[in-house]
């Protein structure tokens, strides 16, 4: 048995969330599905020393806030936490620990695979974000192996 939406939002982070929000306000049938555990842990698992190079008052989404002082930069762990919160005042349909498996458009309906089933929407709207994967030239190939290597996501 499918499950059908209107739109399907693959990704739990800001842009995510704000497209919820959006959709929410609309009163279209949503789901937005999250590989992650907890929503934020995009950020949770980053660096420690990890702080925004934007202010509270630019980190925002959309109808909420980020507390604490609008001129300060918060750090991974405010942003983290902030996400989560927001999906929870909102009470948007976040659906954790789901990972997309295959995604193919059909008879004018995208057909979406995933670890806790299938699913059929009329849009799907990718919010995955750019940096999930830490990028490694080709190039680090050609250096000795003796010469320690190591990405700043290690």
């Amino acid at each position: 048995m499918e499950n059908s939406y209107n739109t399907i939002v693959v990704g739990a982070g800001q842009a995510g969330l704000a497209m919820g929000y959006y959709l929410k306000q609309k009163s279209i049938s949503f789901l937005i599905i999250d590989s992650s555990s907890r929503v934020g842990d995009s950020w949770r698992h980053r660096y420690d020393s990890l702080t925004l190079f934007t202010p509270r008052s630019h980190s925002a989404l959309p109808g909420m806030n980020v507390e604490g002082s609008p001129h300060g930069y918060p750090n991974k762990d405010e942003i983290a936490d902030y996400l989560e919160n927001y999906s929870r005042h909102y009470d948007l349909p976040v659906q954790l620990n789901t990972s997309v498996i295959n995604l193919f458009k059909e008879n004018k309906k995208f057909h979406l695979i995933t670890s806790k089933g299938n699913y059929i929407a009329k849009n799907i709207i990718i919010a995955t974000g750019p940096f999930q994967k830490p990028f490694v030239p080709d190039i680090q190939k050609d250096v000795s192996k003796d010469i320690f290597q190591i990405h700043a996501a290690h």
